[in-house]
């Protein structure tokens, strides 16, 4: 009887996907490691069934590799509520040859919408002010903590009740905050229920 028969099946896929990848993708585990943000002995450890192979470490391979969750773990589906796939179409430095590329992100389950006015940025030119008007935009928003590496913030600075937007590079002194919240999406389409 082979090793590879008594592993789990998530375990037997990823290693099966792994493979395949690396040599189409041309990486090393060193090189996984930097990108995933783990140890190369972490990732030999998860390919080799010493650590659990958990939903979170899935959508990370999954991202990685570029494949489908449920590709390592067909059950995963029950841990996904809160994944959505999203489809990058173009790269920045060719709009003309499409990629389409998923990757797999956490929606929070406490994001929520705001309704906000095109004036509410706090750092736009007058023409910029111009031409986003004061349309009604929607954006949703999440606590910082699920979403810390966001570039845009609505934030409410303390003894008001209103909040504006802000990018990440001109965001006010903490000590001056009293809510700030990450941007996950801005649709200036959607109507209000």
């Amino acid at each position: 009887m082979s090793t590879e028969k008594t592993l789990p099946v998530t375990v037997q896929n990823l290693r099966k996907i792994w493979n395949d990848k690396k040599v189409e993708m041309r990486f090393t585990q060193v090189e996984a490691a930097i990108t995933l943000g783990w140890t190369q002995g972490a990732i030999s450890q998860y390919l080799n069934n010493l650590i659990d192979l958990g939903p979170v470490a899935i959508i990370k391979f999954a991202n990685f590799l570029g494949v489908d969750p449920v590709e390592i773990d067909p059950s995963i589906t029950g841990f996904l509520p809160n994944i959505r796939a999203r489809v990058i179409r173009y790269d920045w430095s060719n709009l003309t040859t499409p990629m389409n590329k998923k990757f797999y992100d956490k929606n929070p389950k406490n994001a929520f919408w705001v309704r906000v006015d095109g004036e509410t940025w706090t750092d736009l030119t007058e023409d910029q002010i111009r031409a986003v008007g004061g349309a009604p935009w929607h954006i949703r928003v999440c606590p910082v903590e699920d979403f810390p590496n966001a570039r845009l913030f609505l934030v409410q600075l303390k003894g008001t009740s209103e909040a504006k937007l802000y990018r990440a590079e001109a965001l006010p002194e903490v000590s001056t905050i009293n809510a700030q919240y990450s941007i996950l999406e801005l649709d200036i389409n959607l109507q209000p229920a």
